[in-house]
């Protein structure tokens, strides 16, 4: 267990983190020093080491507040159980305000693109076991998006001959699109234009769809 003696009282473990989230979803892994994350955070570097070790241990431990937070909410809608135009087009819409900065759970932090697709950018090779980790955490949103397509064309929503492995590597190359088109400063409402003709490729093997 790491020690946190010197840190100061007042030192919020919670907010530290989602203070730590905003920086390194703004300037990705390599971009972030740990100057950044003191002034970000308020603290002195002796008490940010004792709560957290290093930027490793601090960036695995944003990471996996991201995943199971901010992240975690469109594809939650993906799995409400609509059925699956409405699902999929709710967790586009969510992915959208998402990217936007406008973070869908209230009370955490919002940044432009997707943390974990910035963070891997540009990785260098010594940093490896970050960005094996973010692509691990990219793998698993595209099994669940094709785990999602495929319950839906067994529950005889998607025709039985569509091939739901390409329809899922679509949607997730499409939010990875979202992401840097976001970060690049494309605007929320053009963006969200995308989202009609991002639909097509699904209504086209709906079951009953010309």
């Amino acid at each position: 267990m790491i020690r946190t003696r010197g840190r100061p009282r007042s030192f919020d473990r919670d907010q530290a983190l989602q203070q730590a989230m905003q920086v390194f979803w703004s300037k990705g892994y390599e971009g972030t020093t740990m100057a950044d994350l003191t002034e970000a955070i308020g603290v002195k570097a002796p008490s940010l080491y004792a709560a957290f070790g290093d930027k490793d241990a601090l960036f695995r431990e944003v990471v996996e507040v991201y995943a199971r937070t901010v992240s975690a909410e469109p594809l939650r809608l993906l799995q409400a159980g609509k059925g699956i135009r409405e699902d999929l087009q709710a967790m586009l819409r969510a992915s959208v305000r998402m990217y936007s900065g406008k973070s869908t759970v209230p009370g955490l932090p919002a940044g432009k693109g997707c943390m974990v697709v910035i963070s891997a950018i540009n990785c260098a090779p010594e940093n490896s076991e970050h960005s094996d980790a973010l692509s691990q955490r990219r793998h698993k949103r595209r099994n669940e998006i094709r785990a999602r397509l495929l319950q839906a064309q067994r529950e005889g929503e998607i025709r039985a001959d569509a091939d739901v492995t390409a329809l899922g590597d679509f949607y997730t190359s499409f939010l990875n699109g979202l992401a840097l088109g976001a970060k690049d400063g494309v605007s929320s409402a053009r963006l969200a234009a995308t989202l009609g003709p991002a639909m097509l490729p699904l209504e086209s093997v709906l079951l009953g769809a010309r």
